[in-house]
């Protein structure tokens, strides 16, 4: 089955070595899978706030599964689909237990990381490249007392940063001991804490069930153990060439490390060998007899695009139930006229709305449609006086399907078209 949905850890796997750069590479071929119409997704255990440096080196990523699984959030709606707190009498334990040691921990709540001022002077950096630590810390936000903040707070997760030494085993098993917690420790030494039962494993699979996604159409990339449940659950589980052996062991398939743009390799031998991305394109082009006078468009360059794409053909004139042949119409304002002074407006409106729809549901982000036409023109389009005079506009469908995203190319641009896919 082909690929919908790519989930990918960060550190360690999306992000470079020194935690905040995607390469130019994963970040060309992560947006060449987003273009074929694959939902992409980041899984993370930091908290939403700290993706955003991330996100804006990837923009079109759709969803971002965070806090270990806690909660998804839906970045076209601009709101959270799911999440999962942990029990405030837990998180109260939890607090209570860490009261009582030298340690540094954080609890993760409202899309950010909380600490407490006073457990700063107990943070040990593990190796982390001071970039990376200088931009996390300053994402944090400090109280007074973290535990009355976690009283009055839904929490998502807790974070016990770098504990080692005489406390490790006693605070462990105090830890240990609680009932309705989920532990993992993709890094030695740290430890995080969610409601039993949350993992970016169950995160990815409540979101699959809901776009309508099954396993088998999933793959997932990791490198720690609080990666196994998700690389477990896709049919397509890639842990990392630098990932624990536990996870190794729980994935279906190694790549390079994320030094060397593994994700960018396995992507290349297991999607871009098997898809190709579709592509919309004016009927009339590819010899469709819907062209007003009855006849076509037909151009042999674009035909030919049939090596790299999928066609969608669409005539916007016909989904608007205007007939073959019929009156030529051209812009005229904010309007569409025939050339019998007939209004046609609604039905070129109604048009471009189904044409939209339609690349909606194929998952087309890039379309070839036919110059200077009144509901594919893009840039130039007829004057309204039926002299074969130009002036500067997008017809009604190329406007609305640019506003929502697709990529507009006419017949005399596919050269272009072809550069920017190959590159």
């Amino acid at each position: 089955m082909p690929i919908k949905l790519i989930a990918m850890d960060l550190d360690g796997t999306l992000m470079s070595t020194d935690h905040i750069t995607v390469t130019e590479k994963t970040k060309k071929v992560l947006k060449r899978a987003h273009d074929l119409g694959i939902k992409t997704v980041i899984a993370t255990g930091r908290t939403l706030s700290v993706t955003d440096s991330v996100l804006e080196q990837v923009p079109f990523i759709d969803y971002v599964i965070y806090s270990n699984g806690a909660a998804v959030f839906d970045r076209c709606k601009g709101e959270n689909i799911y999440s999962r707190h942990m029990y405030s009498d837990t998180v109260n334990s939890i607090i209570d237990i860490l009261e009582g040691y030298p340690v540094y921990y954080e609890v993760y709540a409202e899309g950010r990381p909380h600490s407490e001022i006073s457990k700063a002077a107990f943070f040990k950096n593990n190796g982390l490249p001071q970039e990376f630590l200088d931009s996390y810390m300053a994402a944090i936000e400090n109280h007074a007392s973290i535990s009355n903040y976690a009283k009055n707070t839904d929490i998502e997760k807790i974070n016990l940063f770098y504990f080692d030494g005489e406390y490790y085993e006693e605070i462990r098993e105090a830890l240990y001991s609680l009932e309705d917690v989920a532990f993992t420790s993709p890094v030695a030494g740290d430890l995080e804490m969610t409601c039993m039962g949350v993992n970016k494993g169950t995160a990815l699979k409540g979101m699959c069930e809901t776009l309508g996604i099954s396993p088998d159409e999933v793959m997932a990339f990791g490198d720690a153990d609080n990666d196994i449940e998700m690389l477990k659950f896709a049919a397509y589980g890639v842990a990392m060439a630098n990932a624990s052996d536990v996870c190794k062991n729980a994935a279906d398939y190694e790549t390079l490390s994320n030094g060397e743009d593994g994700i960018a390799a396995a992507l290349e031998k297991f999607v871009f060998s098997r898809q190709r991305p579709k592509l919309l394109v004016s009927a009339c082009l590819l010899g469709e007899n819907c062209k007003y006078n009855g006849g076509n468009n037909y151009n042999e360059g674009v035909a030919k695009l049939s090596e790299f794409f999928d066609f969608v053909p669409i005539c916007p004139e016909c989904f608007g139930g205007l007939p073959i042949p019929r009156v030529p119409s051209e812009i005229v304002g904010d309007k569409v006229l025939s050339k019998d002074g007939a209004d046609r407006t609604a039905e070129f409106q109604d048009g471009a709305e189904k044409s939209l729809y339609v690349a909606n549901e194929c998952n087309c982000t890039m379309a070839v449609l036919k110059e200077r036409s009144p509901s594919c023109g893009f840039g130039l389009v007829y004057d309204g006086t039926f002299t074969g005079t130009l002036v500067k506009g997008n017809g009604f469908t190329a406007d609305l399907l640019y506003n929502n995203g697709i990529r507009i190319y006419g017949e005399s641009g596919i050269d272009k078209l072809l550069k920017e896919i190959q590159e």
